[in-house]
């Protein structure tokens, strides 16, 4: 089976490209043949473990020149990937994190498609389903109520930068309605999917997967990168509204014992998390070692007491749960979006209601004050990854997806 590949980044950033990878990777372990299609960011590089092509404008969106400017680049982003494809000759054509309609609706002429959906961006005009007043999670489909709370209302009267991009955006919805197959990671996630107006064979429910290690070696990296008696906290994850550092900060700033927290991130708020860092005196007490590999990374899941998840958006599933699981760690989250299903309250941590700073930090403290609790947690987190959210569990299901898809396009010919 050869199966292309078009992405935005590739290069790891966050939970979406490290999934990409580890994906890449365990397909091609399979015998899967992968090609991959790329945004041309700087920063993305061939890196010739496959064949790779970076593609001009796979993933433009409309910018402050005009809108002729715009569609010029998109026609030549379409046919450099019509190309692409009529030479690699896909089985299907896998599309992660692409918001371009046009090159969506290339591929779907050319072969069958399935798409990874991660977040909200396909039904919502302002990316993270918040509104925009009250920053509360939003209820609605795609639609007047859009309009009617104030997301897109004066920017396409105005006809501003981000009402051109509603049109756009409300295009590559609709060109979405002809993709074969769209993988959700969560309950949360279809049931938005089927609300605004997806079909519902076209769902496909697949869970993220994290790579695993045997219990005994991931034992050994938590004592030697423990701290004893430090109580160490540790979120990983971009630095923005949606993700909720600014509420773990006003929490950890409750808690009645000695912490140290540890943020691996950066992104658009970092000015204003350390701003909130001194606001709430709390610089002694945080250490920020910025954006980390995965290996870097694991440091931290390694050292933790308590890894914090406090998503205050529609969380689709949060790969940082798994990750830090699977290196046996309890974890403390907010109850949003995908979070419940993998995250078992008072099995493999601790839930508190979304936004709910007080409950929070009780939950936190209640895990730094009992670490023979924490330990058992953290134990039942590794084995409910291992059961459920390992490669040799997702890799199947992904491939029945693809020969799903590839069916039901040979159907549709007929």
């Amino acid at each position: 089976m050869k199966i292309l590949h078009l992405c935005d980044h590739y290069r790891p950033l966050g939970g979406a490209e490290k999934l990409l990878f580890d994906t890449l990777r365990a397909l091609e372990a399979a015998g899967i043949q992968n090609s991959v299609a790329m945004h041309d960011y700087p920063e993305n590089r061939i890196s010739g473990a496959r064949k790779e092509y970076i593609v001009p404008g796979l993933d433009a969106q409309p910018g402050s020149g005009g809108i002729l400017s715009y569609l010029k680049i998109c026609f030549r982003a379409k046919k450099c990937l019509a190309e692409i494809i009529r030479a690699e000759k896909p089985d299907v054509i896998h599309v992660h994190n692409i918001q371009n309609p046009f090159t969506f609706r290339e591929c779907v002429k050319r072969a069958p498609v399935v798409r990874s959906i991660h977040d909200p961006r396909l039904y919502c005009f302002t990316d993270w389903r918040l509104l925009p007043g009250s920053r509360k999670i939003c209820p609605y489909p795609l639609g007047a109520k859009c309009i009617a709370e104030g997301c897109i209302g004066k920017d396409l009267l105005l006809y501003t930068l981000a009402g051109k991009r509603a049109i756009f955006k409300f295009l590559h919805y609709l060109a979405h309605r002809k993709a074969n197959k769209l993988i959700l990671e969560s309950k949360a996630m279809i049931s938005c999917i089927l609300q605004n107006g997806y079909r519902e064979e076209q769902a496909a429910c697949l869970p993220n997967f994290t790579v695993t290690h045997e219990l005994l070696e991931v034992e050994e990296r938590n004592k030697k990168y423990g701290v004893p008696g430090e109580n160490s906290l540790v979120f990983v994850g971009r630095a923005s509204y949606e993700k909720g550092l600014s509420y773990l900060l006003e929490a950890v700033s409750l808690l009645k014992i000695p912490f140290r927290l540890y943020l691996v991130t950066g992104g658009p708020e970092m000015h204003a998390v350390s701003q909130k860092i001194k606001e709430l005196k709390l610089e002694d007490r945080v250490t920020v070692p910025g954006i980390l590999s995965y290996e870097e990374t694991r440091k931290y899941y390694n050292l933790a007491d308590v890894v914090v998840v406090p998503s205050v958006w529609l969380e689709s599933f949060c790969l940082v749960g798994l990750e830090a699981m699977a290196n046996a760690k309890p974890v403390v989250a907010y109850r949003t979006g995908g979070i419940s299903d993998w995250l078992e309250d008072g099995k493999t941590g601790l839930l508190a209601g979304c936004g709910n700073v007080p409950e929070l930090a009780e939950k936190i403290e209640a895990l730094l004050l009992d670490k023979t609790r924490a330990a058992e947690y953290g134990r039942n987190g590794y084995n409910r990854v291992r059961e459920f959210y390992s490669r040799e569990v997702y890799l199947p299901r992904l491939i029945d997806i693809y020969k799903e898809a590839a069916k039901k396009s040979d159907k549709s010919l007929q």
